[in-house]
């Protein structure tokens, strides 16, 4: 990068070359004031500035014009010895002199006068000359030959005193230093350059225009490779951290410098030739990202064609920053754009390092898409985004699929929502359904709650209806339409200001993001139901059969019914499907003449296949079930059913972990509290129910869950986890409201999911806190003699008995020999 020449005025540039002045030595003053005082002498003796430069211009005059003459042959070649060229030169004169006249000879005569006092003799020079040359050689044997006395460090002798010691050395001379400029030259000099073509340069111009010296061809050893790479990282760091900051600081001025940060990214740099290290290309993008990140406006900008409309001066600024901003934003996005297309295309190369380089580019891309998701150029970004999620990486199908999910959360307009729906939709169409199950798990993320597919035809009976108020207002008389008029005005302006044109907007474009997806889902459930994405699909299905057109809930059913008997599907995508279906008919789907006990048996077959292991954050697949099943299709399930159910989910939670075994016991505590029929499955007496009951039996309707009672209750009883014990108590104690048996109300309040959700303790956090054990001393206990032999401990307490009796025991402790007793026995 080049300097910036920027016009400034004299008055400007003055004063920033004085602040950029060194102050001055006092050897430096000194000389100065020398140098003035020789100046001043010279101009009082009458010697003139003016009239040594017309000097100096006249003998310039004169040398071109004798070697004109010597070109032309007008003179005569100058002969060997000094005679002839004085004889040539003084036939010159007079040829010259005899066409004078005047002032003009008498000027030529006294030049001629002149040279001939300044003509010296030949031998003369040589003699002078070999003088010099013996007056050279002779001081440079005297400098050879000089010593100089250095001090050497003092001694210390064994009597104490100090002995100072001197050597003699070679004298080696200072080299000769060139003279600073004075003021007066350094005035001369910036007096040569013209005020209007000055060059100012900003601060940061050192940092930016790197110059890197050119690396010295030697052997290295690769732990002096390491250094040198380490010790070029930190350089770039702090460079891209100056540019950064100048740019943040000022970004109207300082827009250019991200130039410099571009040929970081660059594999080679095109300042210098030199490879870019993959750890600074990657500083570098990232650091343009946050630099992009703050500088740029939250609204979209427009095109201001300033040559065909006058603006205001600030106007003007902030247009031309505005598309400097702009055509700087489209480079960084195609720089992206390659880094990708090397991974993501079929002649791309696919090494190691633009792997990285790819993942670097695709996050920043996610992050500066949920920073300014409404600025210009986002559509094209988004739409490389969608085509990312289908690539064979999977770090940056997650990013992006993080990132989608982010956006759609947040997107309050819905216009880049419906636009990525509608690309991925595109997307699965012409990859003709194998895509990688990213492209359908994004949607999981999109804000539907409640959406009517059916409005267009109410909107059509709504119209019918009007017209038909329209004909009745027809035929009223005229003070009754004035004042329907004004009433319609009134209502109009009140639906302004509470927005509903915006509502409506914004419901419209809902109903077509749900539109979109649901034609994904069916054409994957129709055309290709042993698709990868297939789990994919009937989690989303689950997800938003709420908001199912009616229409299509027989067929739906029918499709899941065929899957779930004719395919081979896990257990994972079976509750999905089971889900799905539940959720249709707790809906609007009730009105529907469907037997759901087929479903009935496939959930009640998969209850027990998830426990306490990887598949344990399965189980809130169950518990959304559960809660279609067991809570709102309570009143179309018979008692055999329902007990079996109970009982199954209680055998269930034996083999989950706390918080799911306390997600079990929520969900059995809020049907218990529903209906009063599960109250027989506290009684212990087994005689009520008719037959035994058959856990293995996949038919909850002929197991005979009547004939049992909740024996897990017992062992839960006695959990480890104190929350799960008071939740048994509390159930076997027939669900309490208060009294014995009663659970607190921070416990009570919580339904089956928040159980699920405060418990966990997959972040490696125990709730309740574990209390820390008591400090205290342990206690010794008195310890007993131990005897192999018996007869041994009779022939001891004899021993001691005779030793008490012969020895006292006041001060003296008892010592016996035990061997020369027992020998003398």
């Amino acid at each position: 990068m080049g300097t910036k020449k920027v016009k400034i005025s004299s008055v400007k540039r003055a004063a920033h070359l004085k602040s950029k002045k060194a102050p001055l030595s006092k050897q430096q003053q000194q000389k100065i004031k020398q140098k003035r005082e020789q100046l001043s002498s010279k101009r009082e003796h009458g010697q003139n500035i003016f009239s040594q430069k017309a000097h100096k211009r006249d003998n310039l005059a004169q040398r071109k014009k004798h070697n004109k003459q010597q070109s032309l042959g007008l003179l005569r070649e100058l002969d060997a010895d000094e005679d002839g060229d004085e004889l040539g030169g003084e036939h010159l004169l007079d040829n010259v002199a005899d066409m004078l006249d005047g002032d003009d000879l008498a000027l030529l005569q006294a030049n001629k006068r002149k040279r001939k006092a300044k003509a010296v003799p030949l031998e003369e020079q040589q003699q002078s000359v070999s003088l010099e040359m013996a007056y050279a050689t002779a001081s440079k044997k005297e400098q050879s030959a000089q010593k100089v006395k250095v001090n050497l460090l003092p001694i210390k002798s064994r009597d104490g005193e100090i002995i100072t010691r001197t050597t003699e050395v070679d004298y080696v001379p200072k080299p000769k230093r060139k003279p600073e400029l004075d003021e007066e030259e350094v005035e001369a000099e910036e007096d040569e350059e013209e005020d209007s073509d000055a060059v100012f340069e900003d601060s940061d111009d050192d940092v930016v225009n790197d110059e890197v010296p050119m690396p010295k061809q030697k052997l290295v050893s690769t732990t002096d490779l390491l250094i040198a790479r380490q010790q070029e990282i930190e350089r770039q760091k702090y460079r891209i951290g100056i540019i950064c900051s100048g740019i943040l600081e000022r970004p109207e001025d300082k827009m250019r410098n991200i130039n410099a940060l571009y040929e970081l990214m660059d594999e080679i740099n095109a300042e210098t030739g030199i490879p870019n290290l993959l750890a600074v290309r990657k500083l570098a993008i990232i650091s343009i990202t946050e630099i992009f990140k703050d500088i740029l406006p939250e609204y979209r900008v427009g095109q201001v064609d300033t040559k065909m409309q006058t603006v205001r001066k600030a106007t003007l600024d902030r247009v031309t920053f505005e598309n400097a901003l702009l055509q700087q934003f489209k480079k960084f996005l195609q720089k992206l754009e390659q880094l990708t297309a090397q991974v993501n295309k079929r002649g791309g190369q696919k090494t190691p390092q633009t792997i990285k380089m790819a993942t670097v580019a695709v996050q920043c891309m996610c992050d500066l898409l949920i920073a300014h998701p409404y600025f210009n150029y986002v559509q094209n970004i988004a739409q490389l985004l969608v085509y990312m999620l289908n690539c064979n990486y999977g770090t940056m199908r997650v990013a992006v699929n993080q990132c989608f999910r982010t956006l759609f959360g947040n997107d309050k307009r819905l216009d880049m929502t419906l636009f990525i729906v509608r690309r991925i939709n595109h997307l699965i169409k012409s990859k003709q359904n194998n895509v990688h199950v990213e492209c359908i798990t994004c949607m999981m993320g999109l804000k539907i709650k409640h959406v009517n597919l059916d409005a267009e035809k109410e909107n059509e009976l709504k119209q019918k209806k009007l017209e038909s108020h329209r004909q009745r207002l027809l035929s009223l008389s005229k003070k009754e339409r004035k004042r329907r008029k004004k009433l319609t005005e009134v209502n109009k302006e009140l639906e302004e200001t509470r927005a509903e044109e915006n509502k409506q907007t914004k419901h419209h474009k809902l109903t077509e993001i749900i539109k979109m997806v649901f034609t994904i889902y069916f054409r994957v459930l129709k055309n290709d139901p042993t698709s990868r994405v297939l789990s994919a699909i009937l989690e989303g299905l689950a997800e938003f059969a709420h908001v199912i057109n009616l229409e299509f809930f027989s067929d739906l059913i029918d499709v899941l019914n065929r899957i779930l008997e004719e395919q081979e599907l896990g257990y994972r995508e079976q509750l999905h499907c089971i889900q799905t279906i539940f959720v249709i008919l707790s809906g609007q789907g009730e009105v529907l003449n469907i037997d759901p006990i087929r479903f009935y048996q496939h959930f009640y077959r998969n209850m027990l296949v998830v426990q306490a292991g990887k598949n344990h954050d399965d189980f809130a697949i169950i518990l959304r079930t559960l809660d279609e099943v067991l809570v709102k299709r309570r009143r179309n399930m018979s008692q055999q059913r329902l007990m079996a159910f109970v009982k199954r989910l209680l055998t269930g939670s034996l083999h989950l972990l706390h918080n799911g075994t306390l997600a079990t016991l929520g969900t059995i505590k809020q049907t218990f509290q529903l209906t009063s029929v599960l109250d027989a499955l506290l009684d212990t007496d087994t005689t009520i129910g008719s037959g035994r009951y058959d856990p293995e039996l996949d038919d909850p309707e002929y197991c005979n869950a009547a004939s049992t009672s909740l024996y897990e209750l017992s062992l839960l009883a006695r959990h480890y986890h104190p929350t799960v014990r008071r939740m048994a108590a509390h159930i076997a104690n027939g669900v309490p409201a208060s009294g014995e048996g009663a659970l607190p109300t921070d416990i009570g309040k919580l339904n089956a999911h928040e159980l699920f959700v405060q418990y966990d303790s997959t972040q490696m956090a125990f709730n309740p806190t574990i209390p820390l054990p008591k400090q205290g001393e342990p206690k010794l206990k008195r310890g007993r003699h131990m005897y192999l032999r018996s007869d041994f401990k009779q022939h001891y307490g004899k021993l001691l008995k005779d030793a008490r009796a012969k020895r006292t025991m006041s001060k003296k402790m008892l010592q016996l020999d035990f061997l020369s007793e027992l020998s003398k026995h």
